[in-house]
């Protein structure tokens, strides 16, 4: 069971630590909670979060609930840890399949790169240009 679960006046208290779970993943997991539960957010403590949660319909119990939350938290940490690492991979796929579409694209963007560092280029010959002159 919970081992962190306070209940209070028909309230489950959870304390989530943010080290562990940062506020976005608490909010996604909340979000998802809205049609099963009452949910408020308040400071608990120093590096946690405090997620009071009321059950919306009669007959669930707050343990359940906050098992599920838990559930919730994990399923949402598990996503956006795989989307940070995923995410080069992803724009490449974006780009190949916009790409494809279009082919044109690929020469504009050919272009715009060759133009920005034929452009870097200047400018580090215009800094060695001064620098020699000092």
């Amino acid at each position: 069971m919970q081992k962190n679960l306070v209940k209070v006046n028909g309230w489950g208290k959870l304390s989530v630590k943010t080290k562990i779970y940062p506020l976005q993943t608490i909010y996604s997991a909340g979000y998802v909670f809205m049609d099963k539960a009452y949910i408020y957010l308040d400071e608990g403590g120093k590096d946690s979060v405090a997620v009071w949660l009321l059950p919306k319909a009669k007959g669930v119990k707050v343990e359940q609930l906050a098992l599920e939350f838990s559930q919730e938290l994990l399923n949402y940490a598990h996503y956006f840890s795989s989307l940070k690492a995923n995410a080069e991979s992803v724009k490449i796929l974006l780009q190949r399949a916009l790409f494809s579409a279009s082919p044109s694209l690929v020469q504009e963007a050919e272009e715009k790169e060759i133009k920005d560092l034929i452009a870097e280029l200047e400018q580090e010959e215009v800094k060695e240009s001064k620098k020699g002159k000092k």
